[in-house]
This record gives C-alpha cells, sequence and structure tokens, in this order.
C-alpha cells in the first residue's frame, strides 16, 4: 500500500524514528511498567490487573496486559494519547503523577515494539493501534495511528458520516491484518475484559529480548509474578541484589507512599506497603529551603507564559469560527457544514484548554504562600541491614530507589 492511501487517518505528531528514542528513557525496564500502573491510578481505578497471554507467534511468546476499572477515555481522549506532550487527564489535580501524557508511550514502547488499548466510558468504546511492526512492514515514515470507536452496546462504528465510515473500515482492516486479533470477534472480545461501564485495556506485545534472544521478563519461573530475566545487567552481580530490582510484585508493592489501589499481577493480589511503616524506629523530619520558592517561581513563570500561548490560540480558532460562519453564509452545504463543525470543535477545545491552563496557573501563584518543605524519614532496614539507601518520592510515586548517600558509599552504617 502506498502512504497516501493512509492520508485521511490520524498520524501522531512525532516521527518514527522518535518511538525508539522516547523509550530508551527507561533504563530500568520496571520503570516502563510502572507508567503503565500510573495510568489506571491516575484514572482513579480502584483495581488493575496485570497478566499475560501466551502467543507463539509473536515475538516474545506472549503479549503484556494491563487492566483497569478507571474511568476509561472517550474517542476524542483516546486521540488525545498520540499528542505528545499533552495530557487531558492533568486537569486541576496535583496529585496526578502523568503531566505530559508521555509515560503511555515511553513505557509500552520500551516493553515492545507494539501496543493496542482497549477503552470504555459510557456509551462509547475506543480502540487505540500503534504499531512500529505495521511501520516497519510497510516501511512508512509517519506514524499512522487506527483509532476506531463504537457505540458501547451495538458495537456499530460510532462515525455515521459515509466519509467517516470509510476511514473506520480502513482502521479496522489495518487493525485486524497487523494486531495479533485477526477477527471481529477477537478483538471485541478484548473490550468484553473490561468489567462495567469504563475501563481500560492495555496490551503490549513483540517484546523486547536480551541477546540470547528470550523475553527481558522472564513470566515462567514464578507463576504469580514478573521477574526480570537479566537483573543484573545493570549492577555487578545478581547476588545480594534487592527484591525490588528482580520482582516487579515486590517493586509494585512499594511503588506508592500511600497505596490506594489493589493491583493484582498473574491472578495474585499485591500486598502492598508504605515503606516508611516498614522501618525500625522512624524518624520525621521537615526540611525548609528558599531554593523550592525559587522553583516554584520559575514553575508559575513557565505555567503563565503557557496561558497566554493557549489564550491566543483559542482567539485564532473562535476567528476562524466567525470568518467561517460569514464566508458560508446561511445557507451551507454538508462539506460546509462538516467544516464549520470540525471549526467549532477545535475552538471548544481550545478555549477548555485555555480555562484549565489558566486555573493551574492561579493555584500555582497561590500556592506561592505556602512553605516549601521536603519530608525526610529515617528509619533501619532490619530485614536486611545491606539493603540501605534514599527513597524518592515524588506526588506519592517512588522515583528512586536504593541511593547511597553519605557514609553509605563508603560501605558504612
Amino acid at each position: 500500500m502506498a502512504i497516501n492511501n493512509y492520508s485521511g487517518l490520524n498520524k501522531a505528531q512525532l516521527s518514527f524514528e522518535y518511538l525508539h528514542t522516547n523509550s530508551t528513557t527507561h533504563e530500568f525496564l520496571f520503570g516502563a511498567l510502572a507508567e503503565l500502573v500510573d495510568n489506571a491510578r491516575d484514572a482513579n481505578a480502584t483495581k488493575l490487573s496485570i497478566f499475560t497471554l501466551y502467543d507463539e507467534t509473536l515475538r516474545g511468546g506472549f503479549m503484556l496486559c494491563f487492566l483497569d476499572d478507571g474511568e476509561g477515555m472517550d474517542p476524542g481522549e483516546t486521540a488525545d494519547i498520540i499528542m505528545f506532550g499533552r495530557s487531558s487527564k492533568r486537569a486541576l489535580d496535583e496529585n496526578l503523577i502523568g503531566m505530559y501524557g508521555n509515560g503511555l508511550k515511553s513505557g509500552s514502547m520500551r516493553i515492545g515494539n507494539d501496543l493496542i488499548i482497549f477503552t470504555k466510558k459510557g456509551a462509547t468504546m475506543s480502540c487505540l493501534f500503534m504499531s512500529r511492526t505495521f511501520h516497519e512492514l510497510e516501511k512508512i515514515d509517519e506514524v499512522v495511528v487506527p483509532i476506531p470507536s463504537f457505540e458501547a452496546g451495538s458495537k456499530l462504528p460510532l462515525p455515521k458520516e459515509p466519509k467517516d465510515l470509510e476511514k473506520h473500515k480502513l482502521e479496522m482492516e489495518l487493525i485486524l491484518k497487523y494486531s495479533p486479533f485477526r477477527t471481529e470477534e477477537d478483538l471485541f472480545a478484548q473490550f468484553d475484559r473490561i468489567e462495567g461501564d469504563s475501563g481500560t485495556l492495555v496490551i503490549a506485545y513483540n517484546l523486547k529480548l536480551l541477546d540470547s534472544g528470550d523475553p527481558e521478563l522472564d513470566i515462567l519461573s514464578d507463576p504469580h509474578d514478573i521477574l526480570l530475566a537479566n537483573p543484573a545487567a545493570d549492577f555487578d552481580s545478581d547476588e545480594g541484589l534487592a527484591p525490588e530490582r528482580k520482582s516487579f510484585r515486590a517493586y509494585t508493592a512499594i511503588l506508592y507512599m500511600d497505596p490506594r489501589m489493589k493491583v493484582y499481577i498473574q491472578g495474585k493480589k499485591v500486598r502492598t506497603k508504605k515503606l516508611a511503616s516498614c522501618l525500625y524506629k522512624p524518624k520525621f523530619y521537615k526540611y525548609s529551603s528558599t531554593r523550592f520558592k525559587t522553583r516554584a517561581e520559575n514553575d508559575l513563570k513557565k505555567a503563565q507564559e503557557g496561558v497566554k500561548v493557549a489564550e491566543f490560540r483559542a482567539k485564532e480558532a473562535e476567528s476562524k469560527v466567525k470568518d467561517l460562519e460569514k464566508k458560508f453564509g446561511n445557507t451551507l452545504s454538508k462539506d460546509q457544514r462538516a467544516e464549520l463543525r470540525k471549526a467549532q470543535q477545535n475552538a471548544a477545545e481550545y478555549k477548555r484548554e485555555a480555562q484549565l491552563k489558566k486555573e493551574l496557573a492561579n493555584r500555582k501563584l497561590r500556592s506561592l504562600k505556602e512553605p516549601k518543605t521536603l519530608n525526610l524519614i529515617f528509619g533501619l532496614n532490619i530485614e536486611n541491614r545491606n539493603h540501605d539507601g534514599v527513597f524518592v518520592y515524588n506526588c506519592s510515586r517512588l522515583i528512586k530507589m536504593y541511593e547511597k548517600v553519605g557514609p553509605q558509599t563508603d560501605g558504612g552504617v
């Protein structure tokens, strides 16, 4: 097929090479998996199930699946996924982990070459297919991303216009040809895994392999865990390596300071724990610094500049709508109505985005008056005194672990 056959499909705003470059931000593989856990948590999921589906035709021999019961996404929110540097979920909740809408792409592309998402919200279902394998086979430089949507009850295509139905048909043909699901029955069976009216299923496949040809993730040694096949790759040896560096179950257990979501790995619940409560005789300190205030002032400045840009784009979009209304008059053709409707939708979206950014900037302005502190908790890990170091959490999420500081770098206590 020639590239111009896909001219009407959704395109990600980046080059094909960037898909690989973006994935290399995750040196630690569990960090990439955690990005997909974060997405479920930010979607207010109460339950996340991480499991594998065997398929010997795929590289690595299995698919890695993340199924949550969160808020899900409507067709518009699903399309936002391919807008790098943009996240509709941020809104005004400063406790959300994902800020830039990049974690899902970078994390999944680190795990494997291909990604397919099934999501339900209200009366709609959407599927998103982002495949490097598809692009390599068809030698496509642009990142073409099929995103068909359906009515949740009837499973009929959501678009009704002939032009949109043609696009939907092509998207389905590509997904059934290049994804692991080769029939509509198999495809819709994935939506059926989502219980209730909302939720999301993320599937990564054609997994990355070690030099030996084996998958980086070991799902055979422990039927209720996902292990690193070569955990010592980034360290001197595997001997004495902390369990969180080898077992995804152990890593997930301490991933958040305030666990509020049930996580199941291969069908077995993870016993989450608050790390600070596991230390012997913990001591708590608050550290204040003016450097934190300087950083907050810089963040505020960037936020205010972002508001100006967003308001300018909203104003331009609104001007385009008024220009089209004046140009078309009262008697509109079918194509003109479609063009005007699209312009109106864009203007409404830009206006909403500008309002959100303005509220976010105002919140940052108010927070400048609040004291900027860092919470420090000290204690002993009596289970294994050799496993010491600093664990850094931001927005309740583990960022770094076992970072050696002070006497620890010299082997002291």
